[in-house]
């Protein structure tokens, strides 16, 4: 398994690191926080204490997130129903991020062309992985002995 779906692998590498890293940068002081949605998210609108609380409850759910993305990474066909749910969840952050394209350019004055940039960004993670699942699916279909009776 060490250069089978490495392609992939990596791809849920990158979902993880970005997670984590996003998490932490969630869960720091609050300057930070700005500074990142500012100057990472592209955003001309910082947010408001009630929201960097909401900020802070999510980067813990990022955090997680992107450490069952790295088991996914490391040990794919092991950790297979993480990915399901980790491709799941991208297509619901998608969705989620194109029928509240205003109020996130309302809220944090993020632009039209940086949220369809992202979303077009999270569309191809989505396809990836659930290509990814896909084939583990059909390498572990591959695997069953067709001799065996039930």
């Amino acid at each position: 398994m060490a250069k089978k779906f490495m392609a992939f692998r990596i791809i849920a590498g990158v979902i993880c690191l970005y997670h984590v890293a996003l998490g932490i940068v969630l869960n720091c002081p609050g300057d930070v926080i700005q500074w990142a949605v500012s100057n990472c998210m592209g955003a001309t609108k910082l947010p408001d204490a009630s929201s960097l609380f909401v900020a802070k409850m999510l980067g813990a759910y990022m955090i997680f997130f992107g450490l069952g993305m790295g088991l996914v990474a490391w040990n794919p066909i092991k950790n297979r129903s993480i990915l399901t749910i980790g491709a799941l969840l991208v297509i619901f952050r998608s969705i989620h991020r194109i029928i509240q394209a205003d109020l996130l350019m309302e809220s944090l004055g993020i632009s039209t062309q940086s949220n369809w940039t992202t979303i077009i960004i999270l569309i191809i993670f989505s396809v990836a992985l659930l290509a990814f699942r896909f084939l583990l699916l059909a390498d572990s279909k591959k695997t069953l002995s067709p001799n065996v009776e039930l």
